[in-house]
């Protein structure tokens, strides 16, 4: 293979943080500070199936259709008002233990086909698998959120039960994006991994 080749399959395995890189010396394998099966890396976009469950992750779809983006959905995917979205709002579960109540939008323009059995399993999967989407870079914002009345009910917990929401907005190679969720977090233990690479002096 060519050296741009291994190049950037290197690269994209520093931005996972799983290898480091050493001036003069080489690359060398990095040894994770946490191993446990509970550990979710939100650089790999691979989300709750990233986690050692014993059982696979499976969805419960709360809603799903095609709507407008309207004014807070368009500001986030910088489409206009009008431009068609799809709307999912689901559970996901690992056997018996809830994992997370998840709401997210996708820009049809980008996402033109989806429907309730595609949900039920790994959205950003079947896009990169049938369009050809390659998901460079990402927004996150990390907050500890109170379950609001509807999302208590929804998710079978008590009202201002303090979880850990992301917020994300995913872009396409081009920097457009596509995708805006919402995201509480259940699973008990979770730990987050982020590699960060600081050139800010």
């Amino acid at each position: 293979m060519s050296r741009n080749t291994v190049r950037n399959a290197i690269d994209v395995l520093y931005n996972q943080g799983l290898i480091s890189r050493i001036q003069g010396s080489g690359y060398f394998v990095n040894e994770p500070l946490h191993t446990e099966d509970n550990l979710m890396n939100l650089a790999n976009k691979v989300g709750m199936n990233a986690l050692s469950n014993e059982a696979p992750v499976s969805s419960k779809i709360l809603a799903f259709e095609s709507r407008l983006a309207g004014r807070e959905v368009a500001k986030f995917l910088h489409c206009n008002v009008d431009d068609p979205v799809y709307y999912v709002k689901r559970l996901r579960r690992s056997k018996d233990n809830l994992l997370s109540l998840e709401e997210a939008y996708y820009l049809r323009s980008v996402v033109p086909y989806l429907n309730k059995k595609i949900c039920s399993t790994s959205i950003f999967k079947f896009i990169m698998d049938n369009y050809n989407i390659e998901i460079v870079n990402a927004d996150e914002y990390v907050k500890i959120h109170q379950l609001t009345e509807q999302e208590a009910v929804e998710s079978g917990r008590s009202v201002n039960e303090a979880t850990l929401k992301i917020e994300e907005i995913n872009y396409l190679k081009n920097e457009r994006p596509f995708n805006y969720s919402k995201t509480c977090y259940f699973q008990k233990n979770l730990t987050l991994y982020y590699h960060i690479s600081n050139y800010l002096h």
